[in-house]
């Protein structure tokens, strides 16, 4: 995953969240993309697509959700695509436990 870390580092698409400048978070076979804008995250998920071709790694759209944050969070937007397939929107509290328990486990303060 060190790859895919680095490429997605270098690309400079993340967002600043806990006072830091962040791309993904991960914690085993889970990955959490971060970026500022709609188009970020489709370069995010080119950058993805293109490491799981090269080193045959698979990612499960079926498994894979997006949350949107701010004032335009429920304005319609073309579909996020993930290997070929439509990614589905969720609502931010989907993930709220589980990043106050990663600030928490990482001495970051939501």
């Amino acid at each position: 995953m060190d790859v895919l870390i680095n490429r997605l580092r270098l690309a400079g698409l993340g967002c600043k969240m806990f006072q830091r400048f962040l791309e993904c978070l991960l914690y085993a076979d889970d990955i959490i993309l971060l970026s500022h804008s709609l188009n970020a995250m489709r370069s995010m998920l080119k950058i993805c697509e293109q490491f799981a071709l090269e080193l045959d790694v698979k990612f499960n759209a079926m498994k894979s959700v997006v949350m949107r944050i701010g004032e335009r969070f429920d304005v319609y937007c073309a579909p996020l695509i993930l290997c070929g397939d439509k990614l589905q929107f969720v609502i931010w509290a989907y993930i709220l436990l589980p990043v106050n328990v990663l600030a928490a486990q990482s001495r970051m303060y939501v």
